[in-house]
């Protein structure tokens, strides 16, 4: 599939774009993850980028955000490794009661901002759900500093409205 950093071996591909491969990836014996890495030919901007968002990422683990395990930097790739969260995003399907959910992502969003970052890209598709139906928000790539809440919270709105008439 992709030669990977770190050992770790592509099983499936998740998504991607011309600078980085998304894949579902596993080392020998050890339960798969998701390994975000560098296009082999991307360049060092590319790899900066990746490293900032495992930075900002770092910064805000906790509950309702996506497990940062590792970052690898070797033979001119940059890789960050994230727990395997199970059920998919709600893009994929709804949540059973939304409520819940909707508590969750905002009590989430609202934990990000207290610690002075936006996340930047609150989608249906960056929403996922754990094996017990929790939210989990992931997609950290535009997350950035700022005391301004508020195109998160036009986002977070759309995203409720959108989960309430259950998509």
């Amino acid at each position: 599939m992709t030669d990977l950093p770190g050992r770790w071996v592509a099983e499936a591909a998740l998504g991607g774009r011309p600078d980085r491969v998304v894949v579902r990836a596993r080392r020998p014996g050890e339960a798969p993850v998701v390994v975000k890495a560098t296009a082999p030919d991307a360049g060092w901007a590319a790899r900066a980028a990746l490293r900032r968002e495992a930075r900002l990422l770092a910064g805000v683990q906790g509950d309702g955000v996506v497990r940062l395990l590792e970052v690898v930097d070797r033979r001119g790739r940059t890789a960050v490794v994230l727990d395997l969260v199970p059920a998919g995003s709600l893009a994929d399907h709804s949540a059973p009661d939304p409520e819940p959910v909707v508590a969750q992502v905002t009590a989430t969003v609202d934990r990000l901002h207290r610690l002075g970052l936006a996340h930047g890209a609150l989608r249906l598709e960056h929403v996922l759900l754990d094996a017990d139906g929790r939210p989990v928000l992931c997609g950290f790539g535009t997350a950035h500093r700022s005391t301004n809440p508020e195109p998160d919270a036009t986002a977070l709105a759309d995203l409720v409205r959108t989960l309430r008439s259950g998509l």
